[in-house]
């Protein structure tokens, strides 16, 4: 029977091309973890939508924040990127997230969501 579960131990070590030199190791989520984070992205909504008035890219921003810190704490392994002092940065935190390069971070973003194929399938039947 073919095997339907993650190897949590496969990596794939990934050139930046945004910052040369530098090298994410990602893994793939699990489905339970794409779970977790579908979950995050729910409440974070359900949580900043007070009525209408809600301010729907307000509620947006803070979501995508929240799975972008749950896929960086799950999806990089490691990393050889430090800041100007020369400490490896920690990137399951969100202060040295928020002091990441916007082109790293955003590089490390679509990597991710590449390896996790997050886009949803259209079930229109088309």
């Amino acid at each position: 029977m073919p095997n339907a579960t993650v190897n949590i131990g496969e990596t794939t070590t990934l050139e930046l091309k945004s910052l040369p030199g530098g090298e994410v190791v990602l893994k793939k989520m699990s489905y339970g973890e794409t779970l977790q984070r579908r979950a995050i992205l729910k409440l974070t909504l359900e949580m900043s939508g007070k009525g209408k008035s809600a301010d729907i890219k307000g509620e947006l921003a803070m979501a995508s924040e929240a799975v972008n810190q749950f896929e960086f704490a799950h999806c990089i392994v490691d990393h050889n990127l430090e800041d100007d002092a020369g400490r490896k940065l920690n990137l399951n935190s969100a202060q040295d997230l928020a002091r990441l390069d916007p082109r790293v971070g955003q590089e490390i973003e679509k990597k991710i969501s590449d390896m996790n194929n997050f886009e949803e399938d259209d079930d229109s039947g088309e």
